[in-house]
This record gives structure tokens, sequence and C-alpha cells, in this order.
């Protein structure tokens, strides 16, 4: 798996594009069903206990994480947009942060290679944006690519 990130300047979006040995179909299945992205969809140390999904345009999708620690704290949204294994456009809410709301795009596509996946955080401002990079941002999206392409292995 290759992973890399780009923080442009404008807009205020932090873009990660993972290229992963398998096929597009897999990687979708992955994305899109509860039981899989309950054992991938968070940094290492992480545990999800709640993964509800229904992945439709106008749908809603919550998951409860819990820290190394035992804290637990819920992340929520809805979907704007589904295309079978070509894109996924979400909202994205904290519990942490409530009043800031922010979009997700996942697009993927196959490669010779396997399959490319683009994921795109969009944030209200530069403001967020920050804070969501100072927070360990960039690692817990690569760690959580890392979880993916474990469990994409294990994956017939």
């Amino acid at each position: 798996m290759d992973i890399t990130f780009e923080v442009p300047a404008e807009p205020p979006v932090l873009a990660q594009t993972a290229r992963l040995a398998h096929p597009v179909s897999r990687v979708w299945t992955a994305y899109t069903e509860p039981l899989f992205v309950k054992q991938w969809w968070a940094p290492h140390g992480y545990t999800n206990g709640v993964v509800d999904m229904d992945v439709e345009p106008g749908g809603a999708w919550r998951v409860v994480q819990a820290d190394p620690e035992g804290n637990t704290f819920a992340f929520y949204g809805r979907y704007e947009r589904v295309e079978p294994r070509a894109l996924l456009a979400f909202t994205f809410v904290s519990e942490i942060f409530p009043d800031v709301l922010t979009w997700m795009r996942v697009d993927m596509g196959a490669t010779a290679a396997g399959t490319m996946v683009v994921t795109s955080h969009r944030f209200p401002d530069d403001y967020h944006r920050t804070g969501f990079l100072n927070l360990g941002g960039v690692a817990r999206m690569r760690e959580a690519s890392e979880r993916l392409d474990a469990l994409l292995r294990t994956m017939a």
C-alpha cells in the first residue's frame, strides 16, 4: 500500500491518496458494510463499538469509537452521493465538535495494480483544518488506511 497526503492552500481540504493492491469491489465492500467498517475505520488502538450505516443518498451513518483509555465518542453524518464502486460523499460531524460540519468525499477506481482511493476531507475554513491537523489528523487517517489494507488482505 502506498499513501500520500496533500494540504493545498485552497480550498481547506486534506486529501489522502491510497493505492491498494485489492480489487474495487472488495474495497467498496470494506467501505460500505458495517461489519467491515467496524474493523478498520479507526486509528491503531481504537475500537468501534457501534457502526450504523444506511449507504444511500440521504441515509444516516454513525460510528461510536473508544480510545485506548476507554473514552467513547461518536462521529455521524448523512450520505449525499453514492455511486457504487466509485464514490461516497457524506457529511462528517464529531460529537466532540458538534458545531463543525465537514464533508468527506471518497473516490475509488481500478488501476492495473488494484484500486486507487482518494479521500478528501473538506473543512469550513483553514482554522478548522489546522485544528484537525494539529490533533494528529494525518496520522489517524494513515493508521485507519493501514487497518483497511490489513482487513482487505483477509477478505476473499
